[in-house]
């Protein structure tokens, strides 16, 4: 993912960056072994003018965290990043919009007042 922004700017939204919590059969894996490496990325992601997305489907898959983790929006926040989305993942039309409002919790309780939207690849901010 470093690599990633890195070399490829033509992206709106940062997603998936923990999804391996959703596979990896060894538990969950230290946020503080990953944190110096995911400082990096957001650091690029926020010069760059870029967001990351917050995705719901966490609570689908009954983990015990959000994707990205709590640890890595806060990261995020206390970075300087204001640009975030929330997306719920929905590869099914019963999917959609669920556990929107619990992401827009989390997110005002880590401290963000607003989330975007997008046109034309331009972030649109709405209040949380």
């Amino acid at each position: 993912m470093l690599q990633l922004v890195k070399s490829y700017k033509n992206y709106s939204v940062l997603a998936h960056m923990d999804l391996i919590t959703r596979y990896d059969n060894d538990g969950v894996y230290s946020f503080e072994k990953i944190k110096n490496k995911i400082t990096e990325i957001l650091k690029i992601v926020i010069s760059d003018g870029k967001g990351i997305e917050l995705n719901t489907s966490s609570r689908r898959y009954g983990l015990s965290d959000s994707t990205p983790c709590r640890d890595i929006l806060t990261l995020y926040y206390n970075l300087g990043g204001n640009i975030i989305t929330i997306g719920s993942d929905s590869h099914k039309p019963e999917h959609l919009e669920t556990y929107i409002q619990e992401g827009k919790e989390l997110l005002r309780s880590i401290g963000f007042t607003q989330y975007c939207t997008f046109e034309k690849m331009k972030p649109i901010s709405h209040t949380l």
